[in-house]
């Protein structure tokens, strides 16, 4: 495993920085970028920061600077451009050193030591016991199962935490309904689908009657009290829905480190309050017990105690986090949840710190809502599209197109194929997009098979796997020829492999598991570029042969460890003619 400044366009940028700071004379604070498409270098330094101290303009800096940079062995040369000091590759030395890169690292290529010796705790998922997963469940299961992947990518220790809604008031809901209006016939054929009705129906008389939500505020304190009807009736509840909910984790194939209710947490809610009253962080108003939190900026206080001594979602979350601190000693907690919640987290996070657990950081991983295209999605009104539903549809249109294109294969291979295919759709077509933004429920984009998603990445992963397979073995052990990175097409293949590390680790900071996918959708079209024009195993010599097979495993390897961290799988035999952009059906390439 390597520190993130150890792969070989680090070391390049790490040595513009070096070559800048020397001809300044000093340890000027410097950073790259990546010079647009249009200009004729790799990279670059902006002269803008240097200005105001050196009283020059940014050009006039970069000029001299040009005429006195001494590059070094991964750096050709140094030309100003505006205010930008652009710097050429050496194109033989760095390409050596990706591909050196990439055979050393293997599917651990990327892998970094940034998070070292620390835990992180991610919540995610957390589905809510007695009712289906809805579509809008999928974001926080991917995006926190991409989230533990990529840590552990970074050398953190991941411990994915589903933090199911197993407690609360809304089994006061469904307690009432279902001692009023159950039908016992529906239930025992599919107990979570009754549940459901009885939840939408409750909705519907309570608009009549708002006397119901009493009578529901009833159950649920009986439930909290041991009632012992309640407490067998909600253990039932959740057992139903345990089993219907790993129906769905199996098919996106999400895994967790624990699965601990909001019940677990049912026995740790009186030491918090106790201890928050004892250090005088919580006070009493009307018999309810608060967190003031305005000397956070924060006017609506967290409610730790209702005044007829119910608890909230707040106290569970707050005995939650103890309990975590305490057992795992994160160094951070990722709560992947919508950005509806995000008032409930600033209060979370701010009554953390006054109880004394300041010293661990805590991020809301927010996510914007699904919508249905006449609204928001509501399972209270009952519009919802189910999860499984959305899954077992986009398999079914996987499994469509593989009949029609490869029926030799086998029935198995079939099966699975459309899985591998029909899931990763549903997942990329998420995890694609930034995670901030609304999506809007379209079955077309969703379960789209072309374009930019995932079968398409699968796709490019299949093709390159097809080449080294009709090459023979890969000879990973001989130097990489620099005359595989004179082509356009070879050059920018290269420079965007070594690159794979960096968007590994900014995925990973900013939590944006679309800056790995953005990434691989770029390489895909650079593949299928250099495909078309670049022959392989038709090479004028084995030298270039040998190098080009090379580069081709190398896309291979981080199209696999790519869409891995994304948690979507890649299949070793696809559909034939599949329609790639900008190549078409059955388009002729030089192999």
């Amino acid at each position: 495993m390597l520190k993130v400044e150890g792969y070989t366009f680090d070391r390049a940028k790490r040595e513009a920085v070096e070559a800048v700071q020397a001809a300044l004379g000093e340890p000027a604070e410097l950073t790259t970028a990546l010079p647009p498409a249009e200009v004729d270098a790799d990279l670059a330094i902006p002269c803008f920061p240097l200005a105001a101290q050196r009283r020059k303009s940014p050009p006039e800096i970069a000029g001299e600077l040009a005429r006195s940079v001494r590059p070094g062995p991964l750096l050709a040369g140094a030309q100003a451009a505006g205010g930008y000091l652009n710097f050429t590759l050496a194109r033989p030395a760095f390409a050596a050193g990706v591909m050196a890169d990439l055979i050393r690292g293997g599917d651990r290529y990327g892998t970094s030591e940034v998070g070292a010796g620390r835990t992180v705790v991610i919540d995610y998922s957390a589905p809510n016991v007695a009712r289906q997963m809805s579509v809008g469940h999928l974001r926080s299961t991917i995006i926190g199962a991409a989230l533990v992947n990529l840590h552990r990518h970074t050398g953190y220790r991941p411990v994915g935490d589903n933090h199911l809604g197993d407690w609360g008031t809304q089994f006061g809901t469904l307690l009432y309904a279902y001692a009023h209006w159950l039908d016992r016939e529906a239930y025992e054929r599919d107990p979570i689908a009754e549940l459901l009705r009885l939840y939408v129906m409750f909705d519907e008389e309570a608009r009549k009657d708002p006397a119901l939500r009493e009578r529901a505020r009833e159950w649920s304190l009986k439930l909290e009290r041991g009632d012992p009807e309640a407490r067998t009736l909600w253990q039932e509840f959740v057992r139903h829905s345990l089993v219907e909910f790993q129906k769905t984790y199996d098919l996106l194939e999400v895994r967790f480190d624990h699965t601990l209710g909001e019940s677990f947490y049912e026995d740790k809610m009186e030491e918090v309050i106790s201890q928050a009253r004892q250090n005088g962080v919580a006070t009493t108003d009307g018999g309810a017990v608060i967190i003031r939190l305005d000397d956070a900026g924060i006017t609506t206080p967290l409610i730790l105690q209702r005044s007829d001594g119910a608890t909230l979602y707040a106290t569970r979350d707050l005995a939650t986090a103890v309990y975590r601190i305490r057992t795992f000693r994160p160094a951070k907690i990722l709560y992947v949840v919508g950005s509806d919640q995000r008032l409930h987290f600033r209060q979370l996070f701010e009554a953390l710190k006054k109880l004394g657990h300041g010293d661990v950081e805590y991020v809301h991983v927010d996510f914007g809502l699904v919508r249905l295209p006449e609204g928001r999605m509501s399972t209270r009104r009952g519009r919802v599209v189910f999860l499984q539903e959305v899954l077992e549809e986009a398999i079914d249109r996987a499994r469509a197109l593989v009949d029609e294109k490869n029926p030799e294969l086998p029935e198995a291979e079939r099966r699975e194929v459309a899985r591998i295919v029909g899931v990763g759709a549903i997942k990329y077509a998420d995890l694609s997009q930034n995670r901030v933004k609304n999506i809007v429920f379209d079955w077309d984009r969703m379960l789209a098979l072309d374009g930019d998603s995932a079968p398409y990445l699968q796709y490019t992963y299949v093709r390159a796997r097809g080449i080294i397979r009709k090459g023979g073995d890969v000879a990973l052990d001989v130097p990489f020829d620099g005359r595989a990175a004179a082509s356009a097409q070879e050059w920018a293949l290269i420079k965007h492999l070594a690159r794979f590390p960096d968007a590994v680790h900014e995925a990973t900071r900013a939590y944006y598991p679309h800056v790995v996918a953005n990434h691989l959708f770029q390489l895909a079209q650079l593949f299928h570029a250099f495909y078309q024009e670049i022959p392989v195993l038709q090479a004028e010599d084995n030298g270039l042969r040998w190098s080009r097979q090379q580069l081709v495993w190398g896309v291979a390897t981080v199209m696999r460890t790519g869409l891995g961290l994304l948690g979507i799988r890649v299949p070793e035999r696809m559909y034939s003619r599949f329609p790639v952009p900008g190549i078409g059906h059955g388009a002729k390439c030089r192999v």
